[in-house]
């Protein structure tokens, strides 16, 4: 998955596609202690998930942030660096996020 251009800070993510790079996101399976994509019914096209880009899928606490899709997954922003929890209200019109560490 092709990662986003920019962090949640607005700097650049140093990322060469032709190296393999791209955007890796843990699962339930993956990882007991972070977040895996969360949406809801009521807000089409919402997903929330934690992971980092890079190579490879990494567990490493200060590599592992927070992305927020609008389109059903097709594309993707950092909105928080770390691992968070979230809640999705009001059709997609709240989002509800608090540290998990």
């Amino acid at each position: 998955m092709d990662p986003p251009e920019v962090d949640s800070k607005g700097n650049q993510i140093d990322c060469d596609l032709s190296l393999d790079c791209s955007l890796h996101f843990h699962t339930v399976t993956s990882s007991d202690i972070y977040g895996s994509f969360y949406s809801t019914e009521k807000a089409i096209g919402v997903v929330i998930a934690t992971g980092n880009v890079g190579k490879y899928l990494s567990g490493r606490k200060g590599e592992v942030n927070t992305y927020l899709s609008r389109d059903g997954g097709r594309s993707w922003k950092e909105v928080m660096k770390g691992s968070y929890i979230y809640e999705i209200g009001d059709h997609g019109g709240l989002i509800i996020m608090a540290s998990d560490e």
